[in-house]
């Protein structure tokens, strides 16, 4: 019963964390950086100084981005690790097939909720 609360209040924490740090939008500008990197190199009326500058700036900023999104996802395992040295059955209830069920249960009712109230 306790890894069911631990695992609701995590499931929450992380939820709020994701959504606090817009860790979907790093995703889609991540993405997007890509598509105009990889279109780059399909522009051949573009000269190699511009594409070489272009380069430039589209890599540092895939970095900073890709960096942002590894900083978030390694936060997120550091807290679930954690979380599984103060009760040992915690990870097998995360990998588990109901677990899995049970933190999409939490939250999808806590989405809706959330959504209610701040509406």
């Amino acid at each position: 019963m306790i890894n069911h609360i631990i695992l609701l209040f995590t499931s929450i924490f992380i939820y709020e964390f994701i959504n606090f740090f817009k860790l979907l939008k790093t995703v889609n500008l991540n993405l997007k950086i890509y598509k105009k990197f990889l279109n780059l190199f399909k522009f051949s009326k573009i000269s190699d100084f511009r594409k070489q500058k272009s380069i430039l700036i589209y890599s540092k900023s895939l970095f900073f981005t890709s960096l942002k999104i590894f900083i978030i996802l390694v936060f997120i395992i550091i807290l679930l690790f954690l979380i599984s040295k103060l009760s040992n059955s915690f990870m097998s209830l995360i990998v588990s097939l109901y677990g899995i069920i049970e933190i999409t249960f939490f939250l999808l009712i806590y989405h809706f909720l959330r959504k209610k109230i701040n509406a």
